[in-house]
């Protein structure tokens, strides 16, 4: 009887990263050549894996960004359509450089058109005005009141009422219209890991006639 082989370890065969897989990346995750690079080389060309890896770093860059002041920027106007909808935003920046650069107006121009189509009353549930939250609150109160719960599971049914309310009005956690797999935070947090700056929304107005 022959002797069995000795046991080989198996070599598994990585994606080779093709500089079409870098693009193809980037194109999904508004991220740097050099960021999709590295995200595809840590993750053997793994896309799914790499575009959580991208996210996961641009949302700690974020948050390292946080306590920055932000100098600079720029004030984006859009007119949809025939001119019955307007947007005025502002969308800051740390620097000259960066306000100037042409990726960060197509960010901004971006917002503006979201803004737009979508309606967002607030830039996040931090802006919403004590009064829009106590009127709220005292509809779903309402609301919630006819359903003959216990005082408990009526400031529950309250709270959780107010909670998507505010995130469904608060541009931020909206999906983004041209990608509704994704937030505008999100968005905003690809291009800060982009750009290595923080980034903000500070005010919008949207017009209608």
């Amino acid at each position: 009887m022959a002797e069995p082989k000795p046991w080989r370890k198996i070599k598994f065969k990585t994606m080779a990263i093709t500089s079409d897989l870098v693009k193809h990346l980037r194109q999904l995750t508004g991220a740097s050549i050099a960021l999709c690079k590295k995200a595809l080389e840590e993750t053997a060309g793994d896309m799914d894996r790499a575009m959580a890896l991208l996210k996961k770093s641009s949302e700690a860059l974020a948050s390292k960004k946080e306590g920055r002041s932000t100098g600079s920027g720029l004030i984006e106007s859009y007119i949809h359509g025939v001119g019955k909808v307007g947007v005025l935003l502002e969308l800051r920046c740390e620097t000259d450089f960066v306000a100037r650069n042409a990726e960060f107006k197509t960010l901004a121009h971006d917002i503006a058109l979201h803004i737009a189509g979508v309606k967002p009353g607030y830039i996040d549930q931090n802006h919403v005005p004590e009064e829009a939250k106590e009127e709220a609150k005292r509809l779903f109160l309402e609301e919630a009141g006819s359903l003959g719960k216990s005082k408990e599971m009526t400031e529950r049914i309250v709270a959780g009422k107010m909670e998507a309310h505010f995130r469904e009005v608060s541009l931020l956690s909206q999906q983004y219209v041209k990608d509704p797999s994704i937030s505008v935070e999100e968005l905003i947090k690809r291009h800060i890991a982009h750009f290595g700056e923080k980034i903000e929304v500070t005010r919008f107005v949207r017009y209608e006639v």
